[in-house]
């Protein structure tokens, strides 16, 4: 009887080790710590390179520079009369759009780094009203999300990043920061949350109300890439 004990015992000991880790059960979000910070500037990087691309595509379908495309086609067909200076004028748009795409990223991720992520401590956690959590999941950091005071009774999600490997799950993960965030943001005495979209000029709004935050389930930022 105890030689059977003993068998099933280890049995189970076994299949807690090869059990595979899942968000469900696994994923953590806590507080900031110092030793983070390599990886959330990494998190930060990866995700900002990917937004490049869906960027410059928005850039080239906006209207301006549709108005841009056409102008520099039509003057080279008309003054030059040739299709070819056409082609080259077009080119040369589409070149401008990405020079200026490129450069906005390449000064927001300057910016950043040598800004609020230079010191995550001193610009988020030393400040009451404000926090920084990361989302841990295996021993590795795969997701943040930094809340920042612009008033006493408004705050603003600042940052928001989660790691590009996870594909569809990363609204799961984004979702969950978001949560936390609510709580922190309601604890805190805030009545409202803005969460800012980096190269848009059109921050979300949420009221914080307890009844309609508490057990929120689909908050997650539409982001590009």
């Amino acid at each position: 009887m105890n030689l059977a004990s003993q068998c099933q015992r280890n049995n189970m000991k076994s299949f807690s080790v090869a059990r595979t880790p899942t968000l469900d059960q696994d994923l953590r979000i806590r507080r900031f710590h110092r030793e983070d910070t390599h990886r959330v500037h990494n998190l930060f990087l990866e995700e900002t390179r990917c937004m490049l691309w869906p960027m410059f595509v928005q850039a080239v379908r906006s209207p301006p520079a549709v108005v841009l495309h056409v102008m520099l086609m039509f003057a080279g067909v008309i003054f030059a009369r040739s299709c070819i200076l056409a082609l080259f004028g077009g080119i040369f748009a589409f070149s401008g759009v990405f020079v200026y795409v490129y450069h906005w990223f390449y000064n927001y991720l300057t910016s950043s780094l040598r800004g609020d992520l230079s010191n995550i401590t001193q610009n988020y956690l030393s400040k009451a009203k404000c926090n920084f959590l990361v989302a841990e999941f295996d021993i590795s950091i795969v997701g943040f999300i930094a809340i920042d005071q612009l008033s006493e009774s408004v705050a603003s999600v600042k940052r928001i990043s989660v790691d590009v490997c996870f594909g569809g799950q990363r609204k799961y993960i984004a979702t969950k920061l978001l949560q936390e965030a609510f709580k922190f943001c309601q604890e805190c005495g805030y009545n409202e949350l803005v969460m800012e979209i980096p190269g848009t000029n059109k921050p979300k709004v949420h009221r914080l109300h307890r009844s309609e935050t508490k057990n929120k389930q689909d908050l997650f930022i539409a982001r590009q890439g």
